[in-house]
């Protein structure tokens, strides 16, 4: 995965091959066959491996409410900066294709949903679309401006964010 993830940052998800994967990874490429039919199984593995390094993160720092949410994001944050263009195009995809409750942005937004404090879960649907929409905002923004993925900046930018779509309310 992380040889797959490295290659497909490097050189673009369109001019990578399962040959190069293995190479990289210092396996046989009938391993990478056997994992991955398609290239789309592949980009659904790095999905399911994002949101479960999430999942595992949130349980590890055990918070919840807009810490939790917080955490989520700059976790979410730290893996975009380092695979800025990866993360932006299984995120394209996923959103695309759809997907279930679980190993999908569904997941993400659950989680926001859930941990909203009490006075915003009336409307915690447009809650959730507004946080969400703030970071494809922010990515969207570096993307478009060839701007330094720096994590440190985008998560600060992005809790000043969270901060307007609350009113501008200390959490």
């Amino acid at each position: 995965m992380h040889a797959a993830k490295y290659l497909c940052e490097k050189n673009g998800i369109e001019n990578v091959t399962f040959h190069d994967i293995a190479e990289e990874a210092d396996v046989c490429r009938t391993t990478v066959f056997n994992h991955f039919a398609s290239t789309d199984q592949l980009m659904i593995a790095l999905f399911c491996q994002e949101i479960e390094d999430i999942d595992e993160y949130c349980s590890e720092i055990n918070c919840s409410g807009m810490a939790l949410i917080e955490a989520v994001f700059d976790k979410l944050i730290e893996d975009t900066a380092y695979y800025p263009v990866l993360t932006y195009k299984i995120a394209s995809s996923t959103i695309l294709r759809g997907g279930g409750e679980e190993k999908s942005l569904s997941y993400i937004e659950k989680m926001i949903a859930d941990n909203l404090p009490g006075q915003y879960r009336e409307q915690k649907e447009l809650y959730t679309v507004a946080i969400m929409g703030a970071y494809y905002g922010l990515v969207n923004h570096y993307h478009s401006l060839h701007k330094h993925f720096d994590a440190e900046q985008m998560k600060e930018e992005f809790h000043q964010l969270l901060r307007l779509i609350f009113g501008g309310e200390e959490k």
